[in-house]
Protein backbone atom coordinates (compact mmCIF):
# COMPACT_ATOMS: atom_id res chain seq x y z
CA UNK A 1 0.00 0.00 0.00
CA UNK A 2 1.83 3.59 -0.58
CA UNK A 3 1.71 4.43 3.21
CA UNK A 4 5.23 4.69 3.15
CA UNK A 5 6.55 8.50 2.66
CA UNK A 6 8.88 6.76 0.34
CA UNK A 7 6.91 5.91 -2.49
CA UNK A 8 2.82 7.08 -3.20
CA UNK A 9 2.19 9.35 0.07
CA UNK A 10 5.17 12.30 -0.03
CA UNK A 11 5.04 13.78 3.54
CA UNK A 12 4.85 17.45 1.94
CA UNK A 13 1.47 16.76 0.23
CA UNK A 14 -1.44 16.68 1.44
CA UNK A 15 -4.17 16.26 -1.71
CA UNK A 16 -7.42 16.02 0.54
CA UNK A 17 -8.55 16.00 4.60
CA UNK A 18 -7.86 12.95 5.60
CA UNK A 19 -10.41 13.52 8.53
CA UNK A 20 -12.86 16.51 7.15
CA UNK A 21 -15.54 15.40 9.99
CA UNK A 22 -13.32 15.75 12.74
CA UNK A 23 -13.30 12.12 13.81
CA UNK A 24 -17.13 12.37 14.49
CA UNK A 25 -18.75 9.16 13.48
CA UNK A 26 -22.18 10.66 13.14
CA UNK A 27 -21.34 13.41 10.77
CA UNK A 28 -21.26 13.04 6.93
CA UNK A 29 -18.07 13.79 4.63
CA UNK A 30 -19.48 15.77 2.00
CA UNK A 31 -16.40 15.18 -0.34
CA UNK A 32 -17.32 10.86 0.51
CA UNK A 33 -18.87 10.50 -3.34
CA UNK A 34 -16.01 12.37 -5.27
CA UNK A 35 -12.99 10.25 -3.15
CA UNK A 36 -14.75 6.84 -3.52
CA UNK A 37 -14.98 7.97 -7.19
CA UNK A 38 -10.81 8.51 -7.04
CA UNK A 39 -10.34 5.84 -5.14
CA UNK A 40 -12.37 3.79 -7.50
CA UNK A 41 -10.14 4.99 -10.66
CA UNK A 42 -7.14 4.59 -8.69
CA UNK A 43 -7.86 1.12 -8.21
CA UNK A 44 -8.26 0.64 -12.00
CA UNK A 45 -5.43 2.16 -13.73
CA UNK A 46 -3.27 0.42 -10.89
CA UNK A 47 -4.23 -2.45 -11.44
CA UNK A 48 -4.01 -2.34 -15.25
CA UNK A 49 -0.72 -0.50 -14.95
CA UNK A 50 1.86 -3.27 -14.95
CA UNK A 51 4.82 -2.76 -17.42
CA UNK A 52 3.75 0.60 -18.02
CA UNK A 53 5.63 3.48 -18.14
CA UNK A 54 5.00 6.64 -15.51
CA UNK A 55 3.86 9.31 -18.31
CA UNK A 56 1.30 6.71 -19.63
CA UNK A 57 0.04 5.94 -16.30
CA UNK A 58 -0.51 9.53 -15.45
CA UNK A 59 -2.67 10.01 -18.81
CA UNK A 60 -4.66 6.87 -17.74
CA UNK A 61 -5.19 8.45 -14.51
CA UNK A 62 -6.48 11.60 -16.00
CA UNK A 63 -8.66 9.77 -18.38
CA UNK A 64 -10.36 7.73 -15.76
CA UNK A 65 -10.85 10.65 -13.18
CA UNK A 66 -12.49 12.17 -16.08
CA UNK A 67 -14.54 9.52 -17.09
CA UNK A 68 -16.07 8.98 -13.34
CA UNK A 69 -16.84 12.96 -13.47
CA UNK A 70 -13.77 14.15 -11.00
CA UNK A 71 -10.56 15.43 -11.21
CA UNK A 72 -6.89 15.36 -9.79
CA UNK A 73 -6.55 17.78 -6.72
CA UNK A 74 -3.07 18.56 -7.32
CA UNK A 75 -0.59 18.13 -10.31
CA UNK A 76 1.92 16.89 -6.89
CA UNK A 77 -0.80 14.42 -6.10
CA UNK A 78 -1.63 13.12 -9.24
CA UNK A 79 2.49 12.47 -9.70
CA UNK A 80 2.68 11.11 -6.08
CA UNK A 81 -0.69 8.32 -7.05
CA UNK A 82 0.88 7.14 -10.50
CA UNK A 83 4.41 6.55 -8.64
CA UNK A 84 2.84 4.19 -6.33
CA UNK A 85 0.42 2.88 -9.51
CA UNK A 86 4.21 2.56 -11.41
CA UNK A 87 5.24 0.50 -8.48
CA UNK A 88 2.16 -2.14 -8.25
CA UNK A 89 0.64 0.12 -4.93
CA UNK A 90 -2.68 1.95 -4.96
CA UNK A 91 -2.37 5.22 -3.80
CA UNK A 92 -4.88 5.15 -0.65
CA UNK A 93 -6.83 8.23 0.29
CA UNK A 94 -8.56 7.33 2.96
CA UNK A 95 -10.04 4.16 4.97
CA UNK A 96 -13.93 5.30 4.08
CA UNK A 97 -13.07 5.78 0.57
CA UNK A 98 -11.08 2.43 0.00
CA UNK A 99 -13.89 0.82 1.68
CA UNK A 100 -16.43 1.77 -0.94
CA UNK A 101 -14.28 2.02 -3.91
CA UNK A 102 -13.49 -1.81 -3.05
CA UNK A 103 -17.43 -2.22 -3.08
CA UNK A 104 -17.07 -1.53 -7.23
CA UNK A 105 -14.10 -2.40 -8.36
CA UNK A 106 -11.77 -5.02 -6.27
CA UNK A 107 -8.37 -3.58 -4.70
CA UNK A 108 -5.27 -3.99 -7.17
CA UNK A 109 -3.37 -6.82 -5.01
CA UNK A 110 -3.82 -9.24 -1.89
CA UNK A 111 -1.89 -7.44 0.39
CA UNK A 112 -4.41 -4.18 0.30
CA UNK A 113 -7.72 -6.53 -0.12
CA UNK A 114 -6.50 -8.45 3.63
CA UNK A 115 -6.03 -5.27 5.23
CA UNK A 116 -9.31 -3.55 3.91
CA UNK A 117 -11.22 -7.17 5.18
CA UNK A 118 -9.23 -6.61 8.33
CA UNK A 119 -10.27 -2.94 9.14
CA UNK A 120 -13.99 -3.73 7.43
CA UNK A 121 -14.46 -6.35 10.31
CA UNK A 122 -12.99 -4.05 12.85
CA UNK A 123 -15.84 -1.54 11.75
CA UNK A 124 -18.74 -4.26 12.23
CA UNK A 125 -17.20 -5.25 15.97
CA UNK A 126 -19.85 -2.69 18.27
CA UNK A 127 -18.13 -2.32 21.91
CA UNK A 128 -20.56 -3.24 24.36
CA UNK A 129 -22.63 -0.65 25.71
CA UNK A 130 -21.23 1.57 28.80
CA UNK A 131 -17.63 0.22 28.29
CA UNK A 132 -16.86 4.34 27.66
CA UNK A 133 -18.60 6.97 29.68
CA UNK A 134 -20.86 9.73 27.94
CA UNK A 135 -19.39 12.47 25.90
CA UNK A 136 -20.42 14.85 28.91
CA UNK A 137 -18.63 13.27 30.86
CA UNK A 138 -15.71 14.21 29.45
CA UNK A 139 -16.46 18.18 29.26
CA UNK A 140 -14.63 20.01 32.82
CA UNK A 141 -16.29 22.86 34.54
CA UNK A 142 -14.32 25.87 35.43
CA UNK A 143 -14.25 24.13 39.29
CA UNK A 144 -12.60 21.36 38.08
CA UNK A 145 -9.72 23.01 36.37
CA UNK A 146 -6.72 23.09 38.61
CA UNK A 147 -3.95 26.13 38.23
CA UNK A 148 -1.81 27.78 40.29
CA UNK A 149 -0.55 31.56 39.54
CA UNK A 150 2.78 32.00 39.87
CA UNK A 151 4.60 33.54 42.98
CA UNK A 152 5.67 36.84 41.62
CA UNK A 153 10.24 36.43 41.92
CA UNK A 154 11.98 38.95 44.04
CA UNK A 155 13.04 42.12 42.28
CA UNK A 156 17.33 41.06 42.02
CA UNK A 157 18.20 45.22 43.12
CA UNK A 158 15.61 44.51 46.42
CA UNK A 159 17.82 40.50 47.27
CA UNK A 160 21.05 42.64 46.87
CA UNK A 161 19.76 45.76 48.74
CA UNK A 162 18.79 43.29 51.85
CA UNK A 163 21.86 41.00 51.43
CA UNK A 164 23.93 44.19 51.76
CA UNK A 165 21.70 45.23 54.97
CA UNK A 166 22.37 41.90 56.75
CA UNK A 167 26.08 42.05 55.94
CA UNK A 168 26.17 45.70 57.65
CA UNK A 169 24.25 44.14 60.52
CA UNK A 170 26.38 41.30 61.16
CA UNK A 171 29.46 43.60 61.25
CA UNK A 172 28.00 46.06 63.63
CA UNK A 173 26.83 42.89 65.96
CA UNK A 174 30.56 41.45 65.48
CA UNK A 175 32.10 44.82 66.47
CA UNK A 176 29.45 44.79 69.70
CA UNK A 177 30.34 41.26 70.57
CA UNK A 178 34.04 42.28 70.27
CA UNK A 179 33.97 45.60 72.01
CA UNK A 180 31.71 43.86 75.01
CA UNK A 181 34.62 41.12 74.89
CA UNK A 182 37.33 43.51 75.33
CA UNK A 183 35.87 45.37 78.46
CA UNK A 184 35.42 41.96 79.99
CA UNK A 185 38.96 41.24 79.53
CA UNK A 186 40.11 44.36 81.23
CA UNK A 187 37.80 44.08 84.16
CA UNK A 188 38.84 40.91 84.54
CA UNK A 189 42.42 41.90 84.19
CA UNK A 190 41.74 44.73 86.98
CA UNK A 191 39.94 42.90 89.54
CA UNK A 192 43.07 39.88 89.26
CA UNK A 193 44.95 43.09 89.91
CA UNK A 194 43.40 44.48 92.94
CA UNK A 195 42.89 40.83 94.13
CA UNK A 196 46.97 40.15 93.80
CA UNK A 197 48.06 43.49 95.57
CA UNK A 198 45.57 42.54 98.61
CA UNK A 199 47.33 39.51 99.17
CA UNK A 200 50.84 41.41 99.27
CA UNK A 201 49.25 43.81 101.58
CA UNK A 202 48.33 41.52 104.06
CA UNK A 203 51.79 39.33 103.87
CA UNK A 204 53.61 42.86 105.04
CA UNK A 205 51.64 43.12 108.01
Amino acid sequence: MSTSPGSGNPPDTTPLDPDPTGQDPNAKDPAAEEKAQLQAAIFEVTQAARGRGLHEIREMLQAEFSRRGVKAPTTIWLDSVASAAFHGEPYLIDLPAALAAEAAVPAPNDGVRKHLARRRELRQDKLPAGTFPPASAWELDSSDVTFSTPEPRPDPRAVLESTSTLRRLLALAASGVAALLAVASVRAAMKAKRLQSGRSTAGGA
